[in-house]
């Protein structure tokens, strides 16, 4: 009889010691669930962080590179600011303008030309810089007309391209800058047999040979 008793009780202490391992594991799956839930909440916190925390320096480095340029323009504008006020004199004054201003005048309008003709198809201000040293190339290159304008407005070479282009005063001022670089140039970064061009979707190119070949060298501005 006691031993009976003994083999329900020991069945008893089994039974409950069972329900309170069940109720154990069930109660750690909660937390781990839990856990789980919270390690997705952190790491979503996480990525949201990364997130803010890219876009924010995507922000500040176009806020930075939109100064630097600013400040670029601005010791530009300085550097030819006798040429601007010579010219706006002289026509106050009635007197016949600045050859040498109104030259560069005329190249900064074809210029601006040819950047608005380029503009439709994506390109943009480093472009823009290959281009112009391409036409300083095939200025000093014998096979070409010697100026800046004639080898602008040479026909069907320059894709959109049309003496109609509408010339903003932006697109002006961009022109007349970029031009100004090129002058301020102590040597060309490249000879001058850089006179063709590859118009790309990534950007635009100068090369040095017609065909391309494996002789065939590639730049652009900035690279």
């Amino acid at each position: 009889m006691d031993e009976i008793k003994f083999l329900t009780v020991q069945t008893e202490v089994k039974r409950e010691v069972k329900g309170a391992a069940f109720a154990l594991l069930a109660s750690l799956r909660i937390l781990f669930e839990e856990i789980k839930r919270s390690n997705r909440a952190r790491t979503a916190a996480r990525g949201f962080l990364a997130a803010l925390v890219l876009l924010l320096t995507v922000v500040i480095s176009f806020r930075v590179a939109q100064k630097h340029e600013q400040a670029q323009f601005e010791a530009w504008k300085a550097r030819f600011a006798d040429e601007f006020i010579s010219m706006q004199e002289a026509a106050e004054r009635g007197l016949p303008p600045d050859p040498k201003v109104e030259l560069r005048k005329q190249e900064a309008t074809s210029f601006a030309k040819l950047m608005s003709g380029l503009k439709l198809y994506g390109y943009g201000a480093d472009d823009f810089r290959t281009l112009a040293q391409g036409v300083a190339c095939r200025v000093a290159n014998p096979g070409y007309p010697n100026t800046i304008v004639e080898v602008i407005e040479q026909p069907k070479q320059w894709p959109g391209y049309a003496d109609t282009n509408e010339v903003t005063q932006k697109d002006f001022d961009l022109a007349q800058k970029i031009l100004a670089e090129i002058d301020a140039q102590e040597h060309p970064p490249i000879s001058s047999d850089y006179v063709y061009a590859s118009f790309e979707r990534d950007g635009i190119a100068l090369r040095n040979t017609w065909d391309i070949t494996t002789r065939t060298k590639f730049w652009r501005a900035g690279e």
